[in-house]
């Protein structure tokens, strides 16, 4: 996975040598020990559900928004939660624009996995009306700069804006009670989504012939 995701950056010989070396003696060549973290900058957008991420050298933005769609068959009670990612040439020359290649669509994929199989985000609350619509919440994750541990960079920034996100209130009427009303926030207080807990992702590696453990990811780790 982080080889896949990883920059074109390619060490000479030298340089593997003095990253294995500082290694043997506890400490990375920025100065970070195996397990220290890179530093961690999160700031809050305007608008609700969005945030920009900054861990390291990687820098990752993200933005939430939800519309309302008939839910899937066999979930006919809960709303649906799904992640995008776009990479930029500009964050690493390995990007390509247009199209996603594969190392966004896996990307996405682990991230979307990590968030739907531990049942953070509460779907069932996403539900206004069984069988009919369902608040469908969409996690767009655009990747500005890759300077390693993207898969972290990107976990936080989806955490996040879905933390930060507020969902249209609304309400049923109608002669029958099946009309659904979709309030603007100056009517009525949009509703936070319910999210049970966060699930971190990280990310670690072996390294030299010894097997040293380092916390973080692929590229500018040492």
């Amino acid at each position: 996975m982080e080889q896949r995701l990883a920059n074109t950056w390619h060490m000479s010989v030298n340089e593997k040598k003095f990253i294995e070396t500082a290694l043997l003696s506890d400490v990375r060549a920025d100065g970070r020990r195996p397990f220290d973290y890179r530093e961690l900058t999160i700031k809050f957008g305007r608008e609700d559900g969005s945030t920009e991420v900054q861990l390291g050298q990687t820098h990752v933005m993200s933005f939430v928004t939800a519309q309302l769609v008939q839910p899937y068959r066999d979930r006919e009670n809960e709303g649906s939660l799904s992640i995008y990612t776009e990479f930029s040439p500009m964050a690493d020359p390995s990007f390509e624009a247009g199209r996603p290649g594969e190392s966004a669509i896996e990307l996405g994929r682990i991230i979307d996995r990590g968030l739907r199989e531990s049942r953070a985000v509460d779907t069932e609350s996403l539900c206004v009306l069984a069988g009919k619509l369902v608040w469908s919440v969409r996690v767009d994750l655009h990747i500005i700069d890759n300077g390693g541990n993207l898969l972290d960079a990107a976990n936080v920034a989806a955490l996040a804006a879905l933390m930060t996100f507020r969902r249209p209130e609304c309400t049923l009427g109608g002669v029958d009670g099946q009309e659904v009303i979709v309030h603007p926030p100056e009517v009525q207080e949009p509703r936070a989504l319910i999210v049970h807990h966060l699930p971190i992702a990280v990310t670690f590696a072996f390294m030299t012939e010894d097997n040293i453990l380092v916390r973080g990811g692929r590229s500018n780790l040492l």
